[in-house]
């Protein structure tokens, strides 16, 4: 496969940090240009609190235009192997494309984004979003927690260490004057390690504790990132909800994950999901189970309504917030293509002739 070097009026599609929308008109005489990342790539160039502001602006563009089209994910299942697809068209912002993932729990999870001009049907670029996940579930739970939480939020309870808790945690603290964090996970070594890391990393204060609960009580902003593995018990309850808190949670995002009680959805003045409740309920345990104990609940808010205004975020100090997550392929696309620009400006990763020749009829 030949290697191409693009000409400075051939940068594939940019998406800065705050503008998403992608150019469809191509210079004259010059070749289509796919831009391939690898992990490592992505690791180099993500910036998370960049990645916030672009899914802002993407994910508020999505939802006031009417054209986005968000199927249902398919989901294929061989054994203890599976393959997951996530489409999308996003007219408003000139893209679509798709994000699949395979592989087992057990054996490791292979994780791709293709994203595609709308208006040309060239493949800008090709994304290992092993690591692009995580960064974006973080970035979203950032963009959450800037419309949700007090905007005096200063401390953290973190349940989780693993790299989805470094993530969130990175994006909550891109968004709030966050001083102190308490962490806890099942791990006593895995939480001290994380807590030194993350204190280095961010120049806070992170420290470990013996219990989630420990960890929750009297912080503003409560993430929980972590799950119990498969059909495990929920990570936190509901009744250590204090007033005023905010609640992020992500972790529980396939029927068989648990993560959070019912009682803290029924307790919460302000649920928000960020994708349509129907499709929440389908692929997370914790909905289900809520739905399974109340069948009537229908209390959550889609996060579209809240970038867009419609619903308002947070009426008093005391008013408790709830951000449950189980990911978009609009998240993912609007991801990969701030990362593909922010790669293309660096001169990160290698890219080829446009790896998909149109055919003619």
């Amino acid at each position: 496969m030949q290697l191409l070097t693009p000409p400075e009026d051939h940068l594939p599609r940019p998406l800065s940090a705050d503008v998403v929308a992608i150019p469809t008109d191509e210079p004259e005489g010059v070749s289509d240009l796919t831009l391939l990342l690898s992990d490592d790539d992505v690791r180099q160039v993500c910036n998370i609190a960049a990645m916030v502001t672009a899914l802002e602006h993407g994910l508020r563009e999505e939802a006031k235009g009417p054209g986005s089209k968000l199927p249902e994910r398919m989901n294929l299942n061989y054994g203890d192997n599976f393959l997951r697809l996530m489409p999308a068209m996003l007219p408003e912002l000139g893209m679509m494309g798709l994000k699949f993932f395979h592989g087992s729990l057990r054996g490791g999870v292979r994780y791709v984004v293709a994203a595609c001009g709308l208006e040309n049907g060239e493949i800008y670029s090709l994304v290992d979003a092993a690591y692009l996940t995580a960064a974006r579930t973080g970035a979203t739970s950032g963009l959450a927690t800037k419309l949700l939480s007090r905007a005096d939020s200063s401390s953290v309870g973190l349940i989780g260490s693993g790299l989805e808790a470094d993530t969130n945690l990175r994006a909550v603290c891109a968004v709030r004057d966050v001083t102190r964090v308490k962490v806890f996970s099942r791990s006593p070594e895995r939480r001290r390690a994380f807590a030194e890391r993350m204190s280095a990393a961010l120049k806070i204060q992170v420290v470990p504790v013996e219990t989630p609960q420990e960890a929750c009580s009297g912080t503003d902003i409560v993430i929980v990132a972590t799950n119990t593995g498969l059909n495990g018990p929920v990570a936190y309850k509901g009744e250590w909800l204090e007033p005023g808190q905010h609640v992020v949670a992500i972790g529980s995002t396939a029927p068989n994950l648990r993560e959070i009680d019912e009682q803290t959805f029924l307790r919460a003045d302000l649920v928000v999901f960020d994708v349509d409740a129907s499709q929440v309920g389908c692929e997370s345990g914790d909905v289900a189970a809520l739905l399974k104990a109340h069948p009537d609940w229908s209390a959550a808010i889609p996060l579209g309504q809240v970038l867009t205004g419609q619903v308002a975020a947070r009426t008093d100090p005391g008013t408790v917030t709830l951000f449950k997550s189980v990911g978009s392929a609009a998240q993912d696309l609007i991801a990969a293509m701030h990362v593909a620009a922010a790669a293309e400006e660096q001169g990160i990763g290698t890219r080829v002739a446009d790896i998909a020749t149109p055919k003619s009829f």
